[in-house]
């Protein structure tokens, strides 16, 4: 069978300007999964250099625009032949999901595509393995499942940079990713998770993640400042999640000889490391990476349900309608805030 759907969506259709628009979604056909949308979220680092800038993080991206990989929902028809199942059985109408990626409208970039009406879900509109469908548990709400997405993303970064047990992790950056990262790393083994920003109020909110605090806004002598939360020593790893360029070079300040930083930022511009031979001359390992992985979801949805990881990171839900007025808002001073659910049905 064939059908056509057609629903609200959040256009960003210039610089600095949204709307929402009834648009036309992809063909449904028997090898399609679609998603009633229930929740999608704002992610401040990639929507808001789509809503803030002409210049896109990837060349293949133009207005008018679909934002958005934070995208959850029920499902509501499944195709004979839809390649994803629920565990090892295939998904049925009434299943909570994960929907997220969708790479394709008609007439439209799909700049990740999770802020609309439906997910229309298959290996054309969704071709790459970590755009898969995944089950949400019972006991995790729309919620926490749209905060999960950066939980996976902060996932794939610890599991590139590597956590071994014992170890001190130090986080740079406390959004959503960061937050997500403090946490990870404890599962991973970590023994000690130091927490620093130069935004006061964003540091307060890893008060409940890590076991010391660093506000970089107010030392004159950061790396002292990590010693004496190491306890004298330095971080065996350090994963920078602000997204501030500048914030990349002193890392190597904070890090022991040997030891592992892991970029995990959305930098908009140019990072340049000075006095190369401070960083070869430590032995350090770099590392960058990107979205998730596929079995992330999963990991992360898992963590939430059995109560390991807190995936209440959110200022507040609002009615999807409120979206331009929302990233204005975020625009207008990011850092005040955390996170923000854009509501589209009950």
């Amino acid at each position: 069978m064939t059908m056509k759907l057609k629903g609200d969506a959040i256009i960003m259709d210039a610089r600095k300007h949204a709307v929402i628009q009834s648009i036309d979604f992809p063909e449904v056909n028997d090898e399609t999964i679609v998603v009633k949308t229930k929740r999608s979220g704002v992610s401040f680092g990639t929507d808001m250099s789509l809503y803030e800038e002409q210049a896109f993080p990837a060349s293949n991206l133009s207005y008018p625009l679909v934002p958005s990989y934070e995208e959850v929902g029920e499902v509501i028809y499944v195709g004979e032949k839809a390649p994803w199942k629920n565990g090892d059985k295939p998904f049925k109408v009434g299943d909570r999901v994960m929907a997220n990626e969708v790479r394709h409208y008609p007439g439209l970039c799909a700049a990740w595509g999770g802020s609309a009406a439906y997910a229309v879900k298959n290996l054309y509109t969704a071709p790459a393995p970590m755009d898969e469908v995944v089950a949400i548990p019972d006991n995790v709400s729309y919620e926490e499942a749209v905060v999960a997405y950066l939980g996976t993303v902060a996932l794939k970064g610890v599991q590139m940079v590597g956590v071994n047990a014992g170890e001190t992790v130090m986080v740079t950056g406390c959004g959503c990713v960061g937050l997500s990262a403090m946490q990870l790393a404890r599962i991973y083994g970590a023994k000690r998770i130091i927490a620093a920003d130069i935004h006061a109020n964003r540091l307060a909110h890893a008060e409940k993640y890590a076991d010391a605090l660093i506000d970089l806004s107010k030392t004159d002598n950061a790396a002292e400042a990590v010693k004496q939360a190491c306890g004298g020593g330095l971080a065996d790893v350090v994963i920078e999640c602000s997204g501030n360029p500048d914030a990349v070079n002193p890392l190597a300040d904070y890090v022991r000889y040997g030891g592992r930083v892991h970029l995990q930022g959305q930098y908009r511009a140019p990072i340049t490391i000075t006095e190369y031979q401070r960083w070869n001359c430590s032995d350090l390992r770099i590392s960058c990476s990107i979205a998730t992985n596929k079995g992330c979801k999963a990991e992360v949805l898992r963590y939430i349900s059995e109560g390991k990881f807190d995936a209440k990171l959110w200022d507040e839900v609002v009615d999807y309608h409120r979206a331009p007025e929302i990233y204005a808002k975020i625009e207008a001073d990011r850092y005040k805030y955390l996170k923000f659910i854009f509501k589209w049905e009950d």
